[in-house]
């Protein structure tokens, strides 16, 4: 690697350019080795710069992984609040958020949400608390979107927080198996599945109707008699339940957002 070509093609870019290419940098980094394995030397040795010169944007690794966890929220809370103000019904609601959720947050960015869930105990103790507050802010706009879908006569009647930790899981867990250059499914197709498979679970079925709504996909057909006398809804409804079981696990552990 020519490290003083580096160095000059650095210097060139936009100072925001700069910044940014440091943070994805030290992603990288974190994701591959750890946080604890990677030093401000690996970042800048990277970069093709001296650590001299990192110091001028980053005062320290601390401050960098906070970096990163302020750019990681800003990404799950960037389509999320307008998604739940636009006038729309729950249900479409929450289609559109558990979408958003697979699709621009955790497949957009696998390698920073790989260090959100796994180096958050690394950051400093006010740090930390203000991580987990956000993450709350995230799972009560889910929280109060299910609440209205239960008093609408929408959603089934379950509990508005199991379900929202549920949604959130799930759509978390994409992370730890995603590889976007070993699979055969699609950002789409993922989250639609998702769609079907979480609506068996929180969608109140009609009298006399025994499919689930869901929005058209050209790459997944509709879902088809989830009536509760069939053998799928009965499938689904285990899978839910091993979906809530597994929520309660990831709860503990802290992995939810």
């Amino acid at each position: 690697m020519d490290k003083t070509a580096n160095h000059h093609d650095f210097k060139g870019l936009d100072k925001s350019v700069r910044i940014q290419k440091i943070i994805d940098t030290a992603v990288e980094l974190f994701h591959r080795k750890g946080y604890r394995s990677t030093t401000l030397d690996d970042v800048s040795r990277e970069l093709g710069i001296t650590k001299a010169a990192l110091y001028h944007y980053v005062s320290s690794k601390e401050k960098l992984l906070s970096v990163i966890y302020i750019q990681a929220l800003e990404n799950i809370f960037r389509n999320v609040y307008p998604i739940s103000e636009e006038d729309l019904p729950p249900d479409e609601k929450l289609r559109r958020i558990i979408r958003n959720h697979v699709k621009e947050i955790i497949i957009q960015s696998l390698p920073m949400f790989a260090v959100f869930f796994s180096e958050e105990s690394q950051l400093p103790k006010e740090e930390f608390q203000k991580i987990r507050d956000e993450k709350k802010k995230y799972t009560k706009i889910i929280e109060e979107i299910i609440e209205e879908g239960i008093s609408k006569g929408i959603f089934r009647k379950v509990d508005p927080r199991l379900q929202a930790y549920a949604i959130i899981g799930m759509c978390n867990w994409v992370y730890k198996w995603y590889k976007p250059e070993h699979t055969r499914y699609t950002p789409d197709r993922i989250a639609d599945h998702f769609i079907v498979l979480l609506e068996a679970g929180y969608l109140k079925v009609e009298p006399g109707k025994g499919d689930v709504r869901v929005s058209e996909s050209p790459e997944v057909p509709k879902q088809r008699d989830l009536g509760r006398g069939t053998s799928v809804y009965r499938k689904l409804k285990a899978q839910c339940q091993g979906l809530m079981d597994l929520i309660e696990e990831l709860e503990d552990s802290g992995e939810t957002l």
